[in-house]
């Protein structure tokens, strides 16, 4: 049994240790290929960073295509195609890797490439094209440019330049002139091949354009006064000076208003090159010379006159506006706010204006002081008359007082007369009233006792002329109306016990009769 138990254990450990000894050697191997893994990884594999690529330069392959210094796939050199970010596996036996940073085109930037290799360019042509086969490539400055953005441009083989994006603003336009071709019969590049200025131009905006094949010219666009102004400095003087019929010089004043179109703008650089050539060449050197020329077809005199003066402008604004469509350039008005006239024509004229102007100040003063005269005449006779008025104003109020006195005392007299007169009427009306008062009374008397004595009679008539029924109605009257009668038995064999129980009473109590609590009269 015991031998049993060690050969059982002999076998745990055996086992035990063949089990440790399995795991250090895995490891020992997975050790071993990490390693190998770590070693040569970065033997086979390239990281490229983001904004950078990866140039890779074969060891071997066929010779460069003559004219070119990057090599297609398959040839030795460097090649054509770059790697992006990421992670690339690259023989490093067979090839060998750089890191290059991109090329960036910042906003507002253009850039222009030139190819450092390939086929030369073709008598006549400065510009490389584009070629979509790589064989093709043209050596030289490329035609199509960069706009801003982040480019994998193998720099071994090409050249970028930056330069400005052209910047057209509001009120501008860009009028282009192609640098290279050859050259055309005008001022203008008709043909693409052609040297000279486009017909077509650049509208306010941002353009990314090949400053190698074209120069873009920015002018000014719009309308624009060019104003000519009088001064005694002669440094200071742009007046249009002119000489009038007569031989007088005259310098006038003016203001011109003129456009200039875009479509016109073309033409106008080439003929002139600016917008500011063409104010001096057009506006100030038309506007002087017709001055000129229809200045002589005038008097001196006929710059005083307003018609005359009128017909003048109207002819000089014609004439401008005519010459300047001939040559493109769009005039509106032109304004002549003054014409300085000579001295020594206009002395004479002022002299005698002068003269006449005194002339006309003397005989006024001759009618004011006149004037005058017969002002302190009136002033004196209105003195005079003012004395008259108050003399007679004295008289008038003395006989209007007079005639208040008379008339006071007349109406006192007849306000006399009238009370006199008054008082009689009213004693008579006084009389007349008392005589009625007493007709009246009388009257009232007669027609009572009359009343008083019918009243009497138709009593009598109701009672049939019984005089003891009357008088027992006139007691009755006469009597309290609270009075009451009451009848009593006294006692048998009389008359009065027969009136027991009949109900019989003398006298009835009058309608409204009580008896009054507390009366010592009362009979029970």
């Amino acid at each position: 049994m015991s031998e049993s138990i060690d050969s059982l254990t002999a076998f745990q450990f055996q086992s035990h240790h063949n089990w440790r000894r399995s795991l250090i050697v895995w490891s020992i191997l997975l050790l071993v290929a990490v390693s190998f893994v770590a070693l040569t990884w970065n033997a086979f594999f390239t990281y490229v960073s983001p904004g950078y690529h990866l140039i890779i330069t074969a060891k071997d392959g066929q010779p460069l295509t003559p004219g070119h210094v990057l090599a297609e796939a398959g040839q030795k050199g460097i090649q054509r195609d770059v790697l992006g970010e990421g992670w690339h596996f690259v023989l490093p036996i067979v090839y060998s890797t750089e890191l290059e940073k991109n090329t960036d085109i910042p906003p507002g930037k253009v850039g222009i490439v030139t190819a450092l290799g390939g086929k030369a360019l073709p008598p006549g042509r400065l510009l490389a094209e584009n070629a979509k086969n790589p064989q093709d490539e043209e050596q030289g400055i490329q035609r199509q440019v960069l706009p801003p953005g982040s480019y994998r441009i193998n720099l071994r083989g090409y050249r970028v330049e930056l330069v400005d994006a052209v910047e057209i603003k509001s009120g501008f336009v860009g009028v282009q002139r192609r640098l290279l071709g050859k050259d055309g019969p005008s001022r203008f590049a008709e043909q693409p091949d052609e040297k000279g200025i486009l017909h077509e131009v650049l509208q306010p905006g941002l353009y990314y354009i090949n400053t190698k094949e074209f120069e873009v010219l920015i002018s000014e666009v719009g309308i624009f006064q060019t104003a000519f102004h009088y001064d005694a400095n002669p440094q200071k003087n742009t007046a249009i000076d002119f000489t009038s019929k007569g031989g007088f010089l005259i310098s006038m004043d003016c203001t011109v208003e003129w456009e200039v179109l875009p479509k016109d703008m073309p033409s106008l650089v080439a003929e002139y090159g600016s917008r500011q050539t063409v104010e001096k060449t057009v506006i100030d050197v038309q506007a002087h010379s017709i001055g000129r020329d229809k200045g002589i077809d005038y008097g001196v005199q006929d710059f005083l006159e307003g018609s005359k003066r009128e017909k003048f402008q109207a002819d000089f604004t014609q004439e401008l506006v005519r010459v300047g469509r001939s040559k493109d350039v769009k005039v509106h008005s032109a304004f002549i706010r003054n014409i300085v006239i000579p001295e020594e024509y206009l002395k004479p004229i002022r002299d005698k204006q002068i003269a006449g102007e005194t002339e006309i100040t003397n005989k006024a003063k001759e009618i004011t002081a006149q004037s005058e005269a017969d002002v302190e005449r009136e002033q004196q006779m209105i003195q005079q008359r003012a004395v008259e008025v108050e003399a007679e104003t004295k008289r008038l109020v003395a006989s209007i007082d007079r005639d208040v006195a008379n008339l006071g005392t007349k109406t006192d007299s007849q306000i006399d007369k009238l009370r006199a007169e008054f008082d009689a009427k009213i004693a008579a009306l006084a009389g007349r009233r008392t005589q009625l008062l007493g007709g009246a009374e009388a009257e009232v008397t007669k027609l009572t006792e009359t009343a008083r004595s019918n009243l009497f009679q138709l009593k009598m008539d109701v009672f049939q002329g019984n005089s003891d029924a009357f008088l027992r109605y006139s007691l009755a009257e006469q009597l309290n109306p609270k009075i009451v009668l009451r009848l009593f038995h006294s006692g048998s064999g009389t008359f009065w016990t027969n009136l027991e129980g009949k109900n019989m009473s003398l006298m009835l109590p009058a309608t409204g009769a009580a008896t009054v609590p507390g009366d010592p009269k009362k009979t029970n």
